[in-house]
């Protein structure tokens, strides 16, 4: 009897944990990170402010929390286009819509970009976040290291380097839209990213 309330508190928490992070989602989007609030969040997903707090220490573990969900998603499209290319330049086009498909009004680049300011003077923050983009940058990396030995191409950086540089690019190309949507189209957006890897590209030596 006691290990039923035991694992029906487990599940009632993880519920709870589930609950939040996909609320805050929401209100994260549309307040952005800074005017978003713990109190806010906790209204949206029908709990108590300590409930909130029972499961993350505050709003940064709580964004971690919404963005590696978010990741976790990403990744396993990636890997799936991963498994469905056989050529690189497929594979990057893929990736680019797959990224606009997941922000298609550009609203979360905009909460990314807020986050990103304000970790930069929080080490804890910032090294979280920091780790969580090196695991999506290691499964992009393994796809496009993979795609090139098959079709035996090397890039002018080495592989990490490649993978931050590429990042970059798109989380620039993406903030350009929030401003300029017009001239910034999702075609141009792909052309552009998949332009930058053909020219970072070249045949083995």
């Amino acid at each position: 009897m006691r290990t039923r309330l035991r694992l029906s508190r487990a599940d009632q928490q993880a519920n709870t944990r589930a609950r939040l992070i996909e609320r805050a989602h929401d209100v994260f989007v549309r307040n952005g990170f800074h005017a978003s609030t713990l109190e806010a969040i906790a209204l949206q997903a029908g709990v108590t402010k300590g409930a909130v707090y029972s499961n993350f220490a505050n709003k940064a573990e709580l964004f971690l929390a919404v963005n590696g969900a978010r990741m976790e998603e990403r990744v396993g499209r990636y890997r799936q286009l991963h498994a469905g290319s056989t050529r690189l330049d497929t594979f990057v086009s893929g990736y680019v819509r797959t990224i606009l498909r997941d922000d298609p009004d550009g609203r979360w680049t905009s909460v990314m970009a807020e986050a990103c300011a304000v970790a930069a003077g929080d080490e804890a923050f910032r090294a979280a976040l920091i780790e969580q983009m090196a695991r999506v940058n290691a499964v992009i990396g393994d796809a496009v290291a993979d795609l090139a030995d098959r079709t035996d191409i090397e890039f002018r950086l080495p592989r990490a380097q490649m993978m931050k540089v590429g990042g970059a690019l798109m989380r620039g190309l993406l903030l350009q839209r929030l401003l300029d949507p017009r001239d910034m189209s999702k075609a141009f957006i792909e052309d552009v990213y998949v332009a930058f890897m053909k020219a970072m590209a070249r045949t083995r030596s």
